[in-house]
């Protein structure tokens, strides 16, 4: 160690230094304090100082003051060897920044003492200081990487040039990442596509996962892709990104340019809460699927939920982050506290949060919190700069085609593939004129083939599903059964009609599938699915929400649907 050896007695330095050097340090003399700041401040190995206290020029308590002054952020240990006595004067040696005292005459094992105690003090500051430098180094390092994932998440979830007077929103993250999304993207027919979700966790974890979904979701709805479709590409592309036990709770909605009919998916999520106008009860949309990135792709369930509901009525929709904030006494905020907030109307994102803040104060926001309103009237867009209502669904009203005609037949080896459906979709994403449509086009196939080769082929019956284990005991015998089928087919039929402008006659596209079954009662399916009792979609009556007519022949192993272009 190197020490600082302030006396102006040349003898008593020479003791010191006689002393010290016999121990292995190595010293530094000076006669007076201004002599001693000097060597202080042209010397950063000086690490101890032994000072005098009464010497000539600038005596060593001002010393001291000046010392720590110029020591700023350095560790020094400052000890007075002096023969002074006086309390008073001690005390002012401490007030100006001395750490310890040795009397005069010097006491050779106290002061060896006194130096190694001091010397370790002086390890431990230095590493502690080696640890506070590596941990700045590593903040600097974290926070820049921050601002390049902001950046990234800020410039790479798309970009929007509108906003919709039919969402309203709010979202919060618990730290510096969301792990939760919120997004909206105007349909290119004019309605709006909403995304809500809640990835595992919270914060980067949880947030990384936001990038591919905004991608994806962007990339569709520009599209027109259908939010069954959109959910399955979600779906497969999570479950190939996401670690073990980490996934994605989402409702994904499309609300209809007219703002009547809303397309839902929603897996992992907490019910929609509707509030109806004129109506006090509030109706519950249910959260029928798996969260997204759990489900393997051949038992994924992509079927989605249509409801026609009266102009104004407003959707709620929130992450378990508003349900689930706690209080200083540890009790949820609750699904009931929503409900009630909910039917009061009023702004109700706003009294909710509100309210939520509120309930939790003093606690620490322990999870992300996302809520939104969807307000089912006529879709509104407007420009992002202007504030200027925007038709966003011109070219979609005006799209045509060129009259075409498509023949498939898929033997049992094709319908083993689990992507049919897909293909068939890109296909008519590339054609003018049908692929803005190709939402609900990508649905009536979805739901036609589903039909088809489940009921159809492989003669399963719906019923299944009403038991506990149905679900597990349908998808074990469709995969069984699958893998048995040697000849047996489905024919599917497209053929575009073009209309007549002399008469106003829409454009049509006709779709026709058979299956190789023995066909299946049409009137019981239908009135079983119309059954709200039944814990499976409703297929059917989905399909006759979309197409102008839908006819079935041959006992039911025969479908044809006509969709109107319009």
């Amino acid at each position: 160690m190197k020490i600082l050896i302030v006396d102006d007695h040349a003898y008593n330095r020479e003791l010191l230094v006689f002393i010290l050097e016999d121990e292995g340090h190595e010293c530094v003399e000076a006669e007076n304090g201004q002599i001693a700041c000097e060597l202080f401040a042209g010397d950063e190995d000086i690490q101890l100082i032994l000072m005098d206290v009464n010497m000539p020029i600038m005596d060593g308590i001002e010393a001291t003051k000046a010392i720590k002054t110029i020591a700023s952020n350095r560790f020094v240990t400052i000890i007075f060897v002096t023969a002074l006595d006086n309390a008073d004067v001690l005390v002012q040696c401490l007030d100006a920044g001395g750490d310890d005292f040795v009397p005069k005459p010097i006491n050779e094992s106290i002061l060896i003492s006194k130096l190694k105690a001091h010397a370790r003090s002086q390890d431990m500051y230095n590493s502690l200081k080696s640890v506070n430098e590596e941990l700045e180094y590593h903040k600097r390092l974290m926070d820049r990487e921050h601002r390049i994932v902001e950046h990234i998440f800020s410039n790479d979830v798309g970009v929007i040039d509108t906003v919709c007077d039919n969402v309203t929103g709010y979202t919060s993250p618990a730290s510096l990442f969301n792990g939760d999304l919120l997004i909206s993207a105007p349909s290119p027919a004019g309605g709006v596509y909403l995304l809500v979700g809640d990835f595992t966790g919270h914060g980067l974890s949880a947030a990384v996962g936001s990038l591919p979904v905004s991608s994806i979701f962007y990339d569709c709805v520009a599209r027109q892709e259908s939010v069954s479709n959109i959910a399955r590409i979600m779906n497969r592309r999570l479950l190939r990104l996401l670690p073990q036990g980490m996934f994605f709770c989402a409702a994904l909605l499309y609300l209809e340019p007219q703002g009547r009919q809303v397309q839902f998916w929603m897996g992992g999520m907490n019910d929609i809460v509707c509030r109806q106008p004129g109506v006090q009860e509030l109706l519950k949309l249910q959260s029928l699927h798996m969260p997204l990135g759990v489900m393997e792709e051949d038992e994924f369930d992509e079927r989605i939920e249509l409801v026609e509901l009266p102009e104004n009525t407003a959707l709620y929709i929130f992450t378990d982050g508003i349900n689930e904030a706690k209080n200083l006494q540890g009790e949820e905020f609750g699904l009931d506290g929503i409900d009630a907030i909910v039917i009061g109307g009023g702004d109700v994102v706003d009294e909710l949060v509100a309210s939520v803040r509120e309930f939790t104060n003093g606690c620490e926001q322990a999870d992300d919190v996302t809520v939104v309103e969807l307000l089912c009237s006529p879709v509104i867009h407007r420009c992002a700069a202007t504030k200027k209502i925007t038709d966003v669904g011109a070219d979609y009203r005006n799209a045509k085609s060129f009259p075409w005609q498509l023949k498939m037949h898929l033997s049992a080896d094709d319908l083993r593939s689990s992507d049919i459906v897909l293909q068939v979709g890109k296909f008519l994403g590339t054609i003018q004129g049908v692929e803005l449509h190709q939402d609900k086009i990508f649905t009536i196939i979805s739901e036609l083939y589903s039909n088809a080769l489940e009921h159809g082929v492989l003669g399963l019956s719906s019923a299944l599903k009403e038991t506990p284990d149905g679900f597990d005991e349908y998808y074990r015998l469709r995969g069984q059964r699958l893998e048995a089928i040697e000849s047996e087919y489905i024919n599917i039929e497209m053929q575009y009609i073009r209309g007549s402008s002399e008469s106003a006659e829409p454009n049509r596209l006709k779709i026709v599938i058979a299956d190789s079954g023995d066909g299946f009662d049409v009137t019981a399916r239908k009135a079983r699915q119309d059954n709200d009792d039944v814990s499976y979609g409703r297929g059917l009556s989905l399909l006759e929400t979309f197409c102008e007519s839908l006819d079935y022949s041959d006992c039911g192993s025969t479908v044809t649907a006509v969709y109107t272009f319009s």
